[in-house]
């Protein structure tokens, strides 16, 4: 779906269809205010990138897009061509400075396979840093930002089953413009259901996924070992 049929809708609402009011430019600035400001109260689009390590370096700037880290996987490549994925802990600042205390120290002897990550100011560290990195490197999957839109041929990046929620965004704005409360505060209720859908919609992506309401355990409800949830 392009960005010009979601405008084109909004005009029709407006009753207006020459554009001398509401131009392309301005319909365009509320079509990313509102992707932006649905996206980041969803956190509906996804996206992943690879990182190319360096030896002894423990920061990486991310990628320009990336909003929160969802999973973060350092690859190794061994001898014998054999390719081990491991998940990294994730951390903060302040838990790395309690528990590690050497843990900007990036000297040959402290490096060896990383095993945690934390964000800071845009950048991702990693502890240790590596030692090696010969076929290594980290695979990121992150909750992203939107594109800016610059022109009304470009397509929409959210699911066509949540469009409706951009119009509504726009006629809400455009509504406000001309002072149309009722009208305004109607589009608004009607955005913010769309919200409340969408992050619903993002929690059953994964339609066989478990959720458990108690911790994982290796034994199942009849005590038998061989058929409960395996966490390792």
């Amino acid at each position: 779906m392009q960005v010009s049929e979601i405008i084109n809708d909004v005009r029709k609402e407006l009753l207006e269809t020459t554009g001398s009011f509401w131009n392309d430019a301005e319909l365009l600035r509320l079509y990313n205010r509102g992707i932006k400001d649905f996206v980041s109260k969803t956190r509906i689009l996804e996206d992943s990138a690879v990182l190319s390590l360096q030896v002894g370096r423990n920061d990486y700037p991310l990628p320009s897009n990336w909003t929160s880290a969802s999973a973060v996987f350092h690859k190794k490549t061994s001898d014998n061509a054999q390719i081990d994925y491991r998940r990294l802990r994730p951390s903060n600042l302040e838990k790395q400075a309690q528990e590690r205390p050497h843990f900007l120290d990036t000297s040959a002897e402290r490096r060896d396979r990383p095993r945690r990550y934390w964000i800071w100011n845009k950048t991702l560290y990693i502890d240790p840093a590596p030692k090696e990195v010969e076929d290594a490197d980290l695979t990121l999957f992150y909750k992203s930002k939107p594109v800016t839109v610059t022109d009304t041929s470009q397509s929409v990046e959210i699911d066509v089953d949540f469009t409706e929620a951009l119009n509504a965004y726009i006629l809400w704005k455009a509504w406000m413009k001309e002072q149309e409360t009722d009208l305004a505060d109607s589009q608004a209720i009607i955005y913010m259901s769309y919200v409340q859908q969408a992050l619903k919609w993002r929690k059953r992506q994964s339609g066989d996924q478990r959720y458990r309401l108690d911790i994982d355990s290796p034994y199942g409800i009849d005590s038998s070992y061989n058929t409960g949830f395996y966490p390792w």
